[in-house]
């Protein structure tokens, strides 16, 4: 499929969670509008390392992000008399990135392979789910004052996804390492993942 790429340094999009996003660039601020009215996917581009950005051309592959990157659907939130833009970005999946598409944009559309997953939680994974759930919510209640914003938060932890991916994006202080988590293909290999990281320390407090 076709989907819009916006490289950002260190931010991962996890399925089924939602990455709020200020968006100030003319070029990122007519390609959000663009995707919202046409309902056309953004992919987050994970950037490795900033110093390595350069200009891209159609039917190449861009260099400076990795091949995974989580999409989604864009949803503004807030348009600002300044003209920037609050928007959610809802993880619907992961795409393999292939080549720039000729666009005439100011911004990158390229090719995106979607990338299916097993996501259906094996019993010797139940145990381990259920300790990232426990150490996510200690979190929450600890982080997340308002009462309000922390209960819908909480409701949206119902799904195994739901609680790797929120598990992954607030307690993993690596951003490399949440990006590995994003690359399993596996929901258990992801759980057993986060549970090892665990175990050694590999957490934000």
């Amino acid at each position: 499929m076709e989907v819009f790429l916006f490289p950002l340094v260190n931010v991962t999009l996890f399925p089924r969670t939602t990455k709020p996003l200020n968006i100030f660039e003319p070029r990122y601020l007519a390609m959000i509008k663009e995707a919202a009215a046409k309902n056309i996917p953004v992919a987050l581009g994970y950037i490795e390392d900033p110093g390595k950005v350069t200009s891209v051309k159609p039917g190449e592959h861009v260099p400076f992000v990795r091949e995974i990157a989580g999409y989604g659907t864009v949803q503004i939130i807030e348009e600002r008399l300044n003209g920037t833009l609050l928007v959610f970005l809802q993880g619907q999946g992961k795409v393999r990135l292939g080549k720039v598409l000729e666009s005439g944009t100011p911004y990158i559309v390229c090719e995106g392979q979607i990338l299916p997953e097993k996501t259906v939680l094996d019993h010797s994974a139940e145990l381990e789910l259920t300790s990232l759930y426990k150490i996510l919510s200690r979190w929450v209640y600890t982080h997340i004052h308002d009462p309000s914003q922390r209960d819908m938060f909480m409701r949206h932890l119902n799904l195994p996804e739901e609680i790797v991916g929120s598990f992954a994006s607030y307690l993993v202080r690596d951003y490399d390492l949440q990006q590995m988590v994003l690359e399993y293909d596996d929901l258990n290999e992801k759980i057993r993942f986060l549970h090892r990281l665990m175990e050694s320390n590999e957490l934000t407090t």
